[in-house]
């Protein structure tokens, strides 16, 4: 590479000093910045005491014989005004080239941190009933309870994409199960509703409620204790999380604010519950949290077939109803088209925090700009020290 290949990548390092901001670079050999400083500080000063030590011995033999051609007052083979500016100028030159250089030498970096403002808040925990009342029909089609109960929680879930909420996920049957803990990736908690059940029932389902158990072997979980509808435990776990795993930024909020509302439980269920779970939505209610009911069909028909119009799982349905209004919540139903719509919209009107989140951090080389600029000043002094030597004629 000769000398007029270097001038595009000069050109291109100056465009790039010109839009630099020089305040924020980052040195990754910051001591080498005073280093560098104090040698070329001790260089000049002996290269000045040099010349004047020259300028001294030349005196003294007598060899002024020569002088440069411009105002030279009164003296006729002393140094011209002209040769002095020259000169001084030739130094700044060099010594401006040796500075950028040692700031090339310093191994400057640009910093660049990408930083969003990410919502800390509206910490949701989705509760779905995965009881083998999920495997009945639902009126009129074959299509079963679980299968509405998992399209619309997956919807839900999907509506929030962008909310950056800090959800979790819990199934309940005979015994309560978090698959997820608190997460704003909406991946992992599509990922923990997709592989979750739809129904956890006895390998003899299809045999003790005949035709009104839709699901077939493959769909269900076959468990031999999975009959039952214990959404207190569901809600047990709920309170478990709010408690021991809520975001302490919420928790200081909550504190701080009496009125704030932050946190919520979204029950997905056929409503057909063994035990009555007032207890443990009164202690949700205590911690602030609105509960929100999707209901996966009202229709008690199949309950009052097999347990008895006198029945817990019949009344109750009709009791939680009136609970989650109790206790400042709504309920929707599941085969609305337009129920998560307004969930959604419910949940948005939960309070929210925003907190700066790093999000990346990147460095950018720039030493080749000061290098650059030191190669230019250093052209320029080579040109002008060569252009000062036209200037002497004898005397």
């Amino acid at each position: 590479m000769n000398i007029f290949d270097v001038w595009p990548l000069v050109l291109m390092s100056l465009k790039d000093a010109w839009v630099l901001n020089w305040g924020e670079l980052v040195y990754r050999q910051e001591t080498q910045v005073i280093r560098t400083a104090a040698f070329l500080a001790a260089v000049f000063f002996a290269v000045l005491l040099i010349k004047r030590w020259r300028n001294k011995k030349n005196r003294d033999w007598g060899s002024n014989s020569h002088y440069l051609t411009g105002l030279v007052i009164n003296n006729r083979h002393g140094h011209g005004i002209t040769y002095k500016l020259v000169r001084g100028f030739t130094w700044i030159l060099v010594f401006s080239s040796l500075c950028f250089l040692g700031v090339a030498l310093a191994d400057p970096v640009m910093v660049f941190t990408n930083t969003t403002e990410q919502i800390e808040s509206r910490e949701i925990i989705y509760i779905k009933d995965v009881s083998a009342s999920n495997g009945f029909h639902l009126p009129n089609s074959k299509v079963a309870r679980g299968e509405l109960a998992k399209e619309t929680l997956d919807r839900i879930v999907l509506k929030r994409r962008e909310r950056m909420d800090r959800a979790a996920y819990i199934v309940f049957g005979t015994q309560s199960e978090i698959w997820s803990g608190f997460t704003t990736n909406y991946e992992s908690l599509a990922f923990s509703v997709l592989m979750s059940p739809i129904a956890i029932a006895p390998a003899t389902a299809q045999v003790m409620w005949g035709e009104n158990f839709v699901l077939k072997k493959g769909q269900f979980v076959e468990h031999d204790n999975g009959g039952k509808t214990n959404l207190h435990l569901g809600l047990e776990s709920a309170i478990y999380l709010f408690d021991r795993k809520s975001s302490p930024k919420i928790v200081e909020e909550l504190k701080r604010d009496p009125n704030a509302q932050m946190r919520s439980v979204v029950i997905i269920t056929d409503g057909a519950a063994d035990v009555d779970p007032e207890p443990q939505l009164e202690e949700l209610h205590k911690m602030r949290v609105i509960p929100y009911l999707v209901f996966i069909d009202l229709d008690r028909t199949i309950e009052r077939m097999l347990f008895g119009e006198n029945s817990i799982q019949v009344k109750l349905p009709d009791r939680l109803l009136m609970m989650i209004r109790r206790y400042g919540g709504q309920y929707f139903l599941a085969k609305d088209r337009q129920s998560v719509d307004r969930i959604s919209e419910e949940l948005d009107k939960l309070q929210s925090m925003k907190i700066a989140k790093l999000v990346n951090t990147k460095e950018e080389d720039v030493y080749f700009i000061p290098l650059a600029v030191a190669f230019l000043f250093a052209i320029a002094a080579t040109t002008v020290r060569f252009l000062s030597l036209l200037m002497w004629r004898t005397v």
